[in-house]
This record gives structure tokens, C-alpha cells and sequence, in this order.
């Protein structure tokens, strides 16, 4: 029987911040037709709320008591608007920024209705790679491939649901990291823990990936050569 095979990106909370990258990288691998998991806003939230965004009056903004009514308003409309899940993430995204447990929830119940002789490849781009790697410890993952880990936020302490759990991934991995990341850079290498199935490729490049076209081809190739590479 032929093994099927599936190619999942997972991206940042707002999808539409690396849409380039989509474009411009993963759209050209050879060979691979990849899915956009986009797990975290609803139809009413990534397309009909911003175009309310800026039509709102600019003495909304300014005055506190009828800001502080909207947002009320604004938040009553969403719980009717939003399925139950997008409203949950919706929520939980409000009340902290860094919470991926319910992503890496509703990704898991992806996975399970993906046919069981599958393999399964993530591209997990910035938050969505800890998404990725965390998934991979609670379901089968073929490969995963992370864009642009982030490892610290530069304006915070150490966080230990960002990296501690690497070192347990036996997913076979590759983190593609730019030199200058923000996020972290090479010192990742000697600071933090990873499983032996873990490859590091570095780039001159922040965690934007603000690319050259030397470094599009290069990491193209290497997405490319590491995806069809069966020993890996």
C-alpha cells in the first residue's frame, strides 16, 4: 500500500504576518503539497473585525468610558459570532498572549482524523513551532521543520514551556534560526537541550525572515533536501 503523506504548516497567531514567506519559500518546494492549518481565528475574526477596525470613529479611540463600552460590545459579538472553539482561543489569547495549550489541543484532534499510515510533516513557523513540537510528543510525526524558533522573548525571562521539552522531541527535526533573531540566535546551540535527531541550520537573517535571494534558495533547497530525504 502506498504510504500517503501530508505537509501541515503551522504558523504564527496571525497568519497573515508570514504570508511572504508562504509565497515566496514553501509554495516552491518541489515535489510537496503543503496545508495551511490556520487554527487560531475564525472567518468573523480574520476578515469582517479589521475591516470594523478602521472604520471606527477616532473619538472612540481617544475617550476611555466609550472605548471601554465598545470593547464590551465587542466582546459580546464575538462570543455570537465565533464557534465555541475560536471564542475559547479568542479568550484565552486575550488573557495571555503566550498560551498555546488550546493550539496545540485543536491540533491534535486534526491529526487524529488524518488516516493512521500517514506520514506526517509539520512547518512550524515562530509560535507554531512549539505547536509543532509539542504535538509530535503526543502523536506520530514523520518530520518537523521549524522556521525561526522562538526560544526567549526578548522581553521576558526564561520560559520554560518554549524549550524545555526539546530534548525529549524524537521527531526528527530541523530548526532553520537566523543569526540575528531576537528570539535567539547561535547561542541556542550551547544554551539549550535538544535530541540527537535535532539539525540546526543557520542564517544571516532576524526573526522576520527578511530574506536575500541567496538566502530564499538556500533554505528553500534545504527544507526541500531534508523533507525528501527518507534516512533523515
Amino acid at each position: 500500500m502506498k504510504t500517503l503523506k501530508i505537509t501541515l504548516l503551522i504558523g504564527r497567531e496571525h497568519l497573515e504576518k508570514d504570508s511572504y514567506l508562504y509565497t515566496n519559500i514553501l509554495s516552491e518546494i518541489k515535489g510537496i503539497q503543503f496545508d495551511v492549518f490556520d487554527d487560531s481565528y475564525s472567518y468573523y475574526r480574520r476578515r469582517v473585525y479589521p475591516y470594523f477596525a478602521k472604520v471606527i470613529p477616532r473619538f472612540i479611540r481617544k475617550n476611555h468610558k466609550v472605548r471601554s463600552l465598545y470593547l464590551q460590545i465587542e466582546e459580546q459579538l464575538y462570543s455570537i459570532f465565533l464557534n465555541s472553539n475560536d471564542y475559547k482561543m479568542h479568550d484565552a489569547f486575550q488573557k495571555n498572549t503566550n498560551d498555546i495549550s488550546l493550539r496545540v489541543e485543536k491540533l491534535a484532534k486534526r491529526l487524529k482524523k488524518i488516516p493512521i499510515n500517514t506520514e506526517i510533516t509539520l512547518i512550524g513557523r515562530s509560535a507554531g513551532a512549539i505547536v509543532a513540537t509539542m504535538v509530535s510528543m503526543q502523536h506520530p510525526i514523520h518530520k518537523i521543520v521549524a522556521l525561526g524558533y522562538p526560544f526567549k522573548h526578548p522581553d521576558n525571562e526564561e520560559e520554560a514551556y518554549r524549550h524545555e521539552h526539546l530534548k525529549n522531541v524524537k521527531t526528527p527535526m530541523l530548526i532553520i534560526q537566523g543569526l540575528r533573531d531576537i528570539y535567539g540566535g547561535k547561542e541556542i546551540e550551547k544554551k539549550y537541550h535538544f535530541n540527537s535527531n535535532t539539525t540546526i541550520f543557520f542564517e544571516d537573517i532576524d526573526h522576520d525572515f527578511e530574506l536575500t535571494e541567496e538566502n530564499r534558495i538556500r533554505i528553500l533547497k534545504n527544507i526541500e533536501q531534508y523533507i525528501s530525504n527518507s534516512k533523515n
